[in-house]
């Protein structure tokens, strides 16, 4: 993979371990709320959660509106009263508090960073995910190439947003050397398609396939290190 010097990578879910930041975050909230964190009462924040997401990525509706209508909308399903903003705050503010990689991120990011030029593209909120950086051992390989839509004015998947951050790495005439890595189709991989760069799409077992195909497609992180050439062997999907 010689020819890339640029990498675009997601945060959340391609080296943070998001899942598991969201079961730390939601049970302490419901808990703080005098709530059973079953599985069932998750179920339903996630749906709601993901369906405003999904929205989100299409422009149907604002980031910030998002965080306070998801629980809005929980509150409505469940029959309960609250603060939406109060909740959203400790909800943001717990998921913050848990910046575990994904297994193998850490390992990844080093060897990658021998080879290429790393950059952190994400649509988190900016103090979750500042914070979450600052506490894991990945901060140093980033640097200030830290990319977060809301702290740009734009989000995946925007061209909007991929150019902004050509422009800051100096890569805006040299799209052919940028890889976009991230396990969204809507919203890395589409990102990328609008922008016109490459991308590899971290397909995990209960993705989906959609419309928007990736340059590459891998499985795991262990896949992705031989793609790009810090293995010693390579497979790839292409």
């Amino acid at each position: 993979m010689n020819q890339y010097r640029w990498l675009l990578l997601d945060a959340d879910n391609t080296l943070f371990d998001f899942n598991a930041a969201e079961e730390f975050a939601l049970t302490r909230t419901l808990i703080r709320h005098e709530l059973s964190p079953t599985a069932e009462i998750k179920n339903c924040y996630r749906t709601i959660n993901s369906a405003l997401w999904a929205a989100c990525d299409r422009g149907e509706i604002s980031q910030d509106s998002l965080v306070l209508k998801r629980f809005s909308l929980f509150f409505e399903a469940q029959g309960i009263t609250g603060d939406p903003a109060e909740w959203n705050d400790f909800y943001l503010t717990s998921l913050a508090d848990y910046p575990t990689l994904l297994p193998g991120a850490e390992t990844l990011c080093r060897k990658l960073s021998s080879q290429y030029i790393l950059a952190l593209a994400t649509n988190g909120v900016p103090f979750v995910q500042r914070r979450r950086l600052a506490a894991s051992p990945l901060a140093r390989f980033f640097k200030d190439r830290v990319f977060i839509s809301g702290e740009m004015g734009c989000r995946k998947p925007e061209k909007e947003f991929f150019e902004k951050i050509l422009d800051a790495l100096g890569a805006r005439n040299q799209k052919g050397k940028v890889l976009v890595v991230g396990d969204s189709l809507s919203s890395d991989i589409r990102g990328a398609f609008n922008a016109r760069l490459d991308s590899v799409w971290l397909r995990w077992p209960s993705s989906k396939p959609g419309p928007i195909r990736a340059t590459y497609e891998v499985e795991n992180l262990s896949q992705l290190s031989q793609l790009l050439g810090v293995e010693r062997h390579v497979m790839i999907s292409p």
